[in-house]
């Protein structure tokens, strides 16, 4: 492109905006017409009075000069004011009042040369342009008066210039003519005005017809328009009432679904549609069938029962197939018509409760725990001190007799069996969580060899002789800390209740592996994530009815005949135990074809113990004095019995208030202190005062119950040793030494 065809096209926006006053070319033509009129006289103006001020400035001539200044500056405003409010009548009537008194002036004043009267010759047009023929021929008539006043007055006044009668002559005739070529301008352009209406008119006329001929199709599509528009607004409208109640029905935490009254889905929420995910999309379905994967309706169904009541139901349903959502609290309320005032849908507001059941159950629970925990508890004591003696005198015989001697066997028959009702006990103190867990570092796999090749399994084998039992035990399995009596009970109890299970007989299959768990395992409990040993049990049985699978743990619930093996205490051992350890259980069950336990026990990183060796009696001797503390006589003498057997001087006393007596004026090298000892203070409140009056007093605690917290605070106060109920020779031998050799701190 040339250059100067550039600079044309970057130029004229530029001038037609400073022309037009910054009206759009397709303004009306007439308005610009005048604007651009007007703009350019004002500029032409203000070029030509600058000049002619400055040359009349430097020809002395100061007031004319002064006013050429004052005009230039009237016309500035006047192009900033019509520019910035586009007011044209009052910028055309406020110029030709200054015009009209500058051209006065000129002609007055005479200007340079005495030419400035021709300036005079440019006002008809300027008058008629502006205002139109009829008002600027009025003020072109009146300016003429003005000046036939300034012509005539050199006869009354000197002024500074007279005209000669030829230029007034002249003046006259060539104002007229220029007059009268202004005015015909303004007729002509009225008359092109007025065919341009007049042509516009025959237009709207013809536009008219066309519109008469086409009026049907007019109607008809001013119809359609009007509906289409209608329809837009009334979609708008819906469109945003429903963005608007979605707003507030996604900012509801809870599920939200519309139901017809034949149960169809209509709306839900996206609480719903994450729940059910697997059932996209919702809308269009039965409920029952998305939501419950039901063919009919639930029985009861609170929608089906709000829709006849018309009034608002609650139901508390199952949870969300395959997810963590175990049960929902369905809420139901009506959508009544406004007229009939009869349900016509239902809303139901859904609420994940399942941590409210869930500790609920945990709270029904614990209760029935707690109630059989203290009826076992109170049993578990007694018998504690009752198994004392004949866990222990058949050892002290033991030790009296030759080897070859009948009695030997007998006695060690009768020691075995109260160690096995001892086991017994310490299954209720478990049931009780009272026990002290002694635990230890062990290899599960070794538990289930252990008992597999036990005369307790081999028994509940030959009673059932159609079942059979199978290991599949892991490599490498990794060790976990608990008790290997307690497991091997857990496993007994889960054998003998699936060997029962299965009257046909089958196959019980009994299997362990490392486990991690990368997230929450979501079964009959949440199993959170961690590294695990799972134990897994499993049958060929009945199964378990689906009314009785949160029932099994309870205390003394039972589906085995009473006075044969059924106890209702042994599941409740299996959870205690499993509780014990920090473990978790995972249960499913079909009718007809079998149970499947799995127990979640922590794996640990410690190593496991070495195998003891047999501790000689001899190393458990010594001549120390030792104190028992017990208000229970045999428990008094079964010690006194096994103490004086290892060499030790004994004295016996049967009450805590008794020994805080006795050791006012007597010391002991050690304190055998029972903690349960009724009536009077019990074992830690005794030790408290002991203290009081010998600090450095060594004194083993014993217990066949006790409360943990007590035992525990027994232990931060100073107690050496722990000894359990009913204990054994070499069990009571090894503590009482373990704690006479301890060095005293300091």
């Amino acid at each position: 492109m040339p250059f100067w065809q550039r600079i044309y096209q970057k130029a004229m926006p530029f001038f037609w905006n400073l022309a037009a006053s910054g009206l759009p070319a397709d303004y009306d033509i007439d308005v610009l017409r005048k604007h651009i009129i007007l703009n350019l006289l004002l500029i032409l103006g203000v070029i030509f009075l600058g000049s002619l001020a400055t040359l009349v400035f430097f020809q002395e001539e100061l007031i004319l000069s002064a006013i050429d200044i004052i005009i230039l500056i009237s016309f500035l405003w006047m192009f900033y004011n019509l520019r910035k409010y586009k007011n044209l009548a009052f910028a055309s009537h406020v110029g030709i009042a200054i015009i009209s008194l500058f051209f006065l002036f000129l002609v007055l004043h005479g200007g340079v040369n005495q030419t400035a009267f021709l300036w005079s010759f440019a006002y008809p047009l300027i008058a008629l342009h502006l205002l139109g023929k009829k008002t600027g021929a009025k003020l072109v008539f009146i300016f003429l008066v003005f000046c036939t006043m300034i012509f005539a007055l050199p006869t009354i006044y000197t002024l500074p210039h007279q005209y000669s009668s030829d230029t007034i002559i002249r003046f006259y005739a060539v104002y007229a003519l220029i007059f009268l070529l202004g005015l015909i301008m303004e007729f002509a352009h009225e008359k092109v005005q007025s065919k341009l209406r007049y042509s516009k008119n025959e237009l709207e006329t013809a536009f008219t017809e066309i519109k008469k001929n086409n009026l049907e199709l007019e109607k008809l599509n001013a119809q359609l328009i009007d509906e289409i528009q209608e329809r837009r607004r009334v979609a708008k409208a819906l469109k945003d009432n429903e963005h608007f109640l979605n707003s507030i029905l996604e900012s509801i935490q809870d599920g939200i679904s519309v139901l017809n009254p034949d149960l169809t889905i209509r709306y839900t929420n996206s609480v719903m549609k994450q729940w059910y995910e697997s059932n996209l999309p919702l809308e269009g379905q039965k409920c029952h069938v998305c939501y419950r994967n039901l063919d009919n309706p639930c029985n009861p169904c609170p929608s089906l029962e709000c829709l006849k009541t018309g009034e608002s139901e609650r139901a508390i349903v199952p949870g969300v197939d395959g997810s963590a959502i175990e049960w929902l609290e369905v809420f139901s309320f009506p959508i009544k018509d406004s007229e009939s005032d009869q349900p016509t849908g239902v809303v139901e507001f859904v609420r994940d409760i399942t941590n409210h059941k869930r500790l609920e159950d945990q709270l029904a629970r614990a209760q029935k725990m707690e109630a059989g925990g203290t009826l076992a508890g109170g049993v578990a004591h007694d018998l504690n001190n009752m198994l004392s003696g004949i866990v222990g005198y058949p050892e002290i015989l033991i030790m009296d007799l030759p080897e070859d001697s009948p009695m030997r066997k007998m006695l060690t028959i009768m020691q075995t069996s109260g160690q096995k009702a001892a086991a017994i006990v310490q299954d209720m103190l478990t049931l009780t969580r009272r026990g002290i867990s002694q635990t230890e570092v062990i290899d599960i796999n070794s538990v289930v060899r252990d008992f597999i090749s036990s005369p307790e399994c081999k028994k509940i084998l030959e009673y059932h002789s159609g079942v059979k039992v199978k290991t599949e035990l892991g490599r490498e399995l990794k060790a976990i800390e608990g008790s290997f009596v307690h497991l091997s009970k857990t496993l007994m109890n889960l054998i003998s209740n699936a060997a029962e299970a299965m009257p046909a007989g089958g196959v019980i299959q009994v299997k362990t592996k490392n486990c991690k768990l990368e997230q929450t395992k979501i079964g009959y409990e949440h199993i959170p994530k961690g590294e695990y040993v799972v134990l897994t049990v499993s049958d060929e049985g009945q199964g378990i009815d689906e009314k009785d699978l949160n029932k099994i743990f309870d205390p003394f619930f039972t589906k085995k005949k009473m006075g044969r093996s059924g106890t209702g205490l042994g599941m409740t051992v299996v959870w205690g135990t499993v509780k014990d350890l920090n473990g978790f259980v995972d249960v499913n069950s079909v009718a007809g074809v079998g149970t499947v336990f799995e127990f979640y026990l922590p794996s640990t990183m410690k190593r496991l113990a070495e195998v003891e060796k047999a501790i000689a009696v001899h190393t458990l001797m010594g001549d120390e004095h030792i104190v028992i503390v017990d208000d229970v006589l045999e428990q008094r003498e079964i010690g006194r019995s096994i103490l004086k057997k290892l060499g030790y001087s004994v004295t016996a006393l049967a009450s805590g208030a008794e020994a805080i007596t006795y050791f006012k004026n007597n010391r002991a090298d050690l304190i055998l202190l029972d903690m349960i000892m009724d009536p009077g203070i019990d074992g830690l409140e005794t030790f408290k005062a002991l203290n009081q009056i010998m600090p450095d007093q060594k004194v083993i605690m014993v217990s066949g119950y006790s409360e943990n917290e007590r035992v525990l605070e027994a232990m931060r106060i100073g107690a050496v040793e722990l000894v359990k109920k009913p204990y054994s020779l070499e069990q009571i031998g090894i503590a009482v030494r373990k704690a006479l050799d301890k060095k005293p701190p300091g």
